[in-house]
């Protein structure tokens, strides 16, 4: 009994310091990662199964940065998307994509 409590004492507290862990950023065209940027806005992602089956479309940029061909996309797990992964087991993966522009070509 008292093993199970540790265990899920470890599992809470492994939920609470992945805030904001797996980030990953992909810089597109002529940018660098490093390059002042904006954001723009960012989009919920859904997966199934550890995020091997996508829900609907994601990442859809276009809707986001235009015909722009200069843009940054960050993917990353917020507290809420690791919280919603670990309670439900991996069956439900959301992820958060948050896109930026140049911040030149925003004023434009």
């Amino acid at each position: 009994m008292k093993t199970s409590r540790i265990k899920f004492c470890l599992m809470a507290l492994i939920c609470v310091l992945m805030t904001s862990c797996y980030t990953s950023r992909v810089a597109n065209g002529n940018m660098t990662i490093t390059e002042p940027t904006l954001k723009v806005n960012s989009q919920k992602n859904h997966f199934l199964l550890w995020g091997l089956l996508p829900l609907g479309e994601t990442q859809v940029a276009k809707e986001y940065v235009g015909d722009r061909k200069d843009y940054t996309t960050e993917t990353s797990w917020t507290f809420v998307d690791g919280l919603l992964n670990c309670i439900t087991l991996g069956i439900y993966t959301p992820t958060t994509t948050t896109y930026y522009l140049p911040i030149g070509d925003v004023k434009k």
